[in-house]
């Protein structure tokens, strides 16, 4: 990675980045999302945020329906 892309990785204020071992992705659900989970049923989240669990900063989001596959 040249600095051109590390300087245009998304990072928390603590400078976790994506793939970072502290950085938790968390799936959004719409309410009909939920209530399938709960009962059972997948459901495929609308959006990913990152978090950063050191400082629980959400500093990257992302609807790519690549991204939301994997969380299926």
């Amino acid at each position: 990675m040249n600095t051109t892309e590390a300087a245009k990785t998304p990072k928390c204020r603590c400078g976790n980045a994506l793939g970072h071992h502290m950085v938790s992705d968390e799936p959004v659900y719409t309410f009909v999302g939920w209530f399938a989970i709960l009962i059972g049923i997948s459901a495929r989240p609308t959006r990913i945020k990152y978090r950063c669990r050191r400082c629980q900063e959400v500093f990257h989001q992302t609807t790519d329906p690549a991204v939301l596959a994997k969380h299926y």
